[in-house]
């Protein structure tokens, strides 16, 4: 498992010969193992490393190619987790992930430096009849072991007392989440006030962050840009998820319809099912649907309540960010407060635009939801962001493959969502670029630096005033508004920016986190 781009080029024969020697693969021909490895990923864990986390619920599974690790259990009242088994060169684990959707039951450990495949469950869905056969008859060899070794330790060993819980401990091996990405304690969520002054320091704890990707196995845009599937299962913000859920159980979506679209509005993937569900040849539209309000309309209210039961039921499989919390409340916080920044700059500027700029806001960091899917490990490092995480779509591009932006466009394009989306998605960083729709790229490009400055956005701020005062999107908006190049640019920042820090409990206040 060596490094370096003149070694990948070449080392693909070398894998499929490397993964024969490894006890799960025996029997798979070299076009099997080539097919898995396309939708696997290859992960090297460091000593003491958590790969995985109790509680968590994840569709994906591991082979350990090559090292060992430990399986441990926290038990109540216990100041130390109880080993449970070890894991060596050759075992699975977290393979019932692919059958069904149960919360992992133990922690894994990284004892050594550990070399493992963390396999998506496309290698169900999109191999061969005769690969998944394979697989699963592998899958049923493992589990059939294991179940004999609980079988063992149940009747007890050496003439002690049978102890039921050790079955349901022993199962526990082979029931595990991701590798790589999980703390051993929880981030805090800073409190960001309601009224602060600009640039406020976030609350900085020592965590445990899973590695970052290995960028010599990132995979090419065309690779990923397969992988973008419009009906792919997104993260859901639980918050809005959980009142949304209870509004509808009680019946107040029918009577409150006008609160339902508020709540939908706050979620960027409750956006965009219940736009792509208007936008479905079903309801035969002529014009595309870019509002939640239009789209309730069109689609009706009893409806709109399917489509998000349906969502939100399918969001409780996924986690965002690898279940670090403090990232996951910050990107919906960023994502609802850029949109709302952005409506604040269109009306002050007077400037006139046809899209709706708070879901121009909402859904412009899409994309991070479904480059999450494809790497986990790469958000969680901005809960204690590192210096090469400072240029967020450099560093994507570096260990993914593409940047967040253009894996939006995929999705939405998949969606069908309007194109001032679609430019906005692509080029809130580099307003500069955008030919069409430049209006809307340059308020959300601003907006975006206005929210980071103010604290809202992931990891701790990297931008300052003078991001602001030196952005592309100053020029665009003179030239799209003439009456704005009358205004002085450095006068407009700072009271712009002492609106926000008095209207900031109005704008953060009813964000639910």
């Amino acid at each position: 498992m060596t490094s370096g781009k003149k070694h990948k080029e070449i080392d693909l024969d070398e894998q499929i010969e490397f993964l024969k020697k490894v006890s799960f693969f025996h029997g798979f021909d070299d076009h099997e193992l080539k097919q898995f490895l396309q939708v696997s990923k290859w992960l090297r864990v460091p000593p003491n490393t958590v790969i995985i986390k109790e509680n968590t619920t994840e569709r994906a599974f591991y082979i350990l190619v090559r090292g060992e690790v430990r399986v441990e259990k926290q038990l109540p009242g216990k100041a130390k987790p109880i080993q449970l088994t070890t894991l060596v060169t050759g075992d699975c684990f977290g393979e019932m992930a692919l059958v069904t959707e149960i919360k992992r039951t133990a922690d894994v450990v990284a004892s050594t430096e550990s070399f493992i495949l963390r396999v998506e469950p496309e290698i169900v869905s999109t191999s061969n009849v005769f690969l998944q056969l394979k697989f699963y008859k592998r899958f049923c060899e493992r589990l059939v072991s294991r179940l004999d070794l609980a079988n063992k330790k149940v009747a007890g060993r050496d003439g002690e007392e049978a102890n039921p819980s050790i079955l349901q401990k022993v199962l526990s091996d082979g029931d595990l989440p991701e590798a790589e990405e999980k703390p051993r304690k929880p981030s805090v969520k800073p409190d960001l006030g309601m009224e602060r002054p600009a640039k406020p320091e976030k609350a900085r704890i020592s965590i445990s962050l899973p590695p970052l990707p290995d960028k010599d196995f990132r995979q090419t845009p065309a690779k990923l840009h397969h992988r973008v599937h419009p009906e792919a299962v997104l993260p859901v913000n639980p918050a809005v998820a959980t009142e949304l859920s209870a509004m509808m159980k009680s019946g107040g979506g029918i009577d409150n319809t006008r609160r339902l679209a508020d709540l939908i509005s706050l979620d960027p993937v409750l956006s965009c099912r219940v736009i792509q569900t208007a936008n479905s040849p079903f309801y035969r539209r002529a014009n595309t649907v870019g509002t939640v309000p239009l789209a309730m309309v069109i689609v009706g209210v009893k409806q709109v309540q399917e489509v998000l039961v349906n969502t939100i039921r399918a969001a409780r499989s996924t986690q965002a960010f690898s279940g670090f919390g403090a990232v996951s409340r910050d990107f919906w916080q960023h994502a609802v407060v850029v949109g709302r920044i952005a409506e604040m700059l269109r009306d002050v500027i007077r400037i006139n635009t046809s899209a709706d700029l708070y879901l121009c806001g909402l859904l412009h960091d899409l994309g991070m939801l479904v480059l999450d899917g494809m790497s986990p490990n790469f958000y969680p490092q901005c809960a204690q962001p590192s210096e090469e995480m400072q240029d967020i779509v450099r560093a994507e591009k570096e260990y993914i493959g593409v940047d967040h932006g253009q894996a939006g466009v995929w999705l939405a394009e998949g969606i069908g969502l309007p194109q001032p989306y679609l430019d906005v998605m692509r080029f809130h960083h580099q307003p500069e670029k955008a030919t069409t729709n430049p209006v809307p790229v340059a308020l959300v490009n601003l907006a975006n630096i206005f929210a980071s400055m103010k604290g809202a956005c992931m990891g701790q701020p990297q931008v300052t005033k003078r991001e602001a005062l030196h952005s592309f999107s100053w020029a665009l908006i003179e030239e799209h508004h003439r009456p704005f190049q009358e205004v002085n640019v450095p006068q407009f920042v700072d009271s712009f920016s002492a609106e926000l820090d008095k209207t900031w409990a109005s704008i953060t206040g009813d964000i639910l986190l």
